[in-house]
């Protein structure tokens, strides 16, 4: 392949993948690898959210230093959500593969007393 076809080849898969880290819509997924890409480029993790389901599966929302709003970190090759049934793996995920150590907020979609409790509240 001539060197100006793959400098060309390049120059498109960069851009593709700096348009997952430049957008700045809240909900934009966001995936694994592009975000190491942005960490080795010199960005940073502000901070991590992890959000628990109603039906007790953990996502990974990031908010990256010098870009507006969280992304949701997505699925290999996909935009569905990348989700972790164990809250504990989510929190290596993050400290093992991106290498952030800073504080983690959990948040949680579940209601008390709804049939999704797996610890229900006891009734007086």
């Amino acid at each position: 392949m001539p060197q100006q076809m793959m400098a060309e080849r390049e120059t498109e898969t960069d851009a593709r993948e700096e348009a997952w880290v430049i957008a700045t819509n809240p909900d934009f997924p966001i995936r694994a690898r592009n975000v190491n890409w942005f960490l080795e480029r010199g960005g940073s993790i502000k901070e991590v959210r992890l959000t628990e389901s109603e039906t007790g599966e953990w996502s990974v929302w990031l908010r990256l230093a010098g870009r507006s709003g969280e992304h949701r970190l997505a699925m290999f090759k996909s935009d569905e959500p990348r989700v972790y049934r164990d809250v504990a793996r989510a929190i290596a995920m993050c400290r093992d593969d991106f290498g952030y150590f800073g504080p983690i907020t959990l948040s949680t979609d579940r209601q008390p007393g709804g049939h999704n409790d797996p610890h229900p509240t006891p009734s007086a």
